[in-house]
């Protein structure tokens, strides 16, 4: 009971920083290309966490020798991108929403992939929670689907897609192979960095050197990358995966709250209804 409160804790900490995230990357993306953006944040990461293998004479080849470590890089990758680009088109309070109702598909890979089996309950909540992505999206007006808005909430919807199936072989990278948290946390950031360095290399690489840029690179790099990271595979090696999505609901709220204090963000009233039914399916899929 100890270690599940110790868990909790340290998935809630987690979760404070990256949904103070959304409204931060919407802010630098004003200032920051969202391809080198993303890229260059791994690769600082990636680079960090050579420095400290390097120091504690830790092997690097253990860390990229196994197919699960490959998948949990890339998906992590190609989740990311999609999040960066997404958010350049809709807002931060939108996207926190739409990445988290990947607690949603995680049932449905569940049953695909681990051949868990899906009750009536369950089922219904899959129904709710993309009936409630629909409301947040279009806000009820179908009109909206052919707005640049529209296609940046589908990007990141596709995201939030792509880290479900992701989050299936992250608790098998934590519960199924000799690797501690941290050992995971490395592998992930620096798969996703070899992932993301052809990106970087072909990317505008668009900087506007500013104190808030630069902070929030090294923002998203150490703290959410690395210590959110580390905190969010300690958790998952004692909780389920689909609990450990019920408590990272809490990045909701932090996303939506912050967004709306430094950005002035708003969510008219069927989105609202939206983010409301997302939370019933959630729950129902739990």
């Amino acid at each position: 009971m100890e270690s599940r409160r110790s868990a909790v804790a340290g998935l809630l900490l987690s979760t404070l920083f990256w949904g103070a995230s959304f409204p931060i990357i919407k802010a630098a993306l004003g200032e920051i290309d969202p391809f080198f953006f993303i890229s260059i944040r791994f690769v600082l990461a990636a680079l960090i966490v050579v420095g400290f293998l390097v120091a504690f004479r830790k092997s690097i080849v253990r860390l990229l020798n196994n197919r699960i470590l490959w998948i949990v890089g890339i998906t992590n990758a190609a989740g990311f991108v999609m999040e960066f680009y997404g958010l350049t088109m809709t807002t931060a309070s939108k996207a926190s929403l739409l990445v988290n109702v990947n607690v949603v598909f995680m049932a449905i890979f569940s049953y695909l992939l681990l051949k868990e089996r899906i009750n009536g309950r369950a089922k219904v909540g899959i129904l709710v929670g993309l009936m409630g992505v629909f409301l947040t999206t279009t806000g009820g007006d179908l009109t909206v689907l052919w707005s640049g808005s529209a296609v940046g909430d589908l990007i990141i919807f596709l995201g939030g897609i792509i880290w479900a199936y992701s989050n299936i072989y992250n608790k098998r990278a934590v519960t199924e192979l000799s690797l501690s948290p941290m050992d995971v946390t490395e592998s992930m950031t620096l798969t996703s960095a070899i992932v993301l360095v052809p990106i970087l290399l072909v990317s505008p690489m668009s900087f506007q050197v500013t104190p808030f840029s630069v902070s929030a690179l090294l923002y998203v790099t150490v703290i959410c990358t690395i210590f959110g990271f580390f905190l969010f595979y300690k958790a998952l090696k004692t909780l389920t995966v689909v609990n450990t999505g019920i408590v990272m609901l809490f990045e909701i709220v932090v996303a939506i709250v912050t967004a709306s204090i430094f950005l002035g963000e708003t969510i008219p009233p069927l989105g609202a209804v939206g983010g409301v039914l997302i939370g019933i399916g959630i729950v129902l899929v739990s």
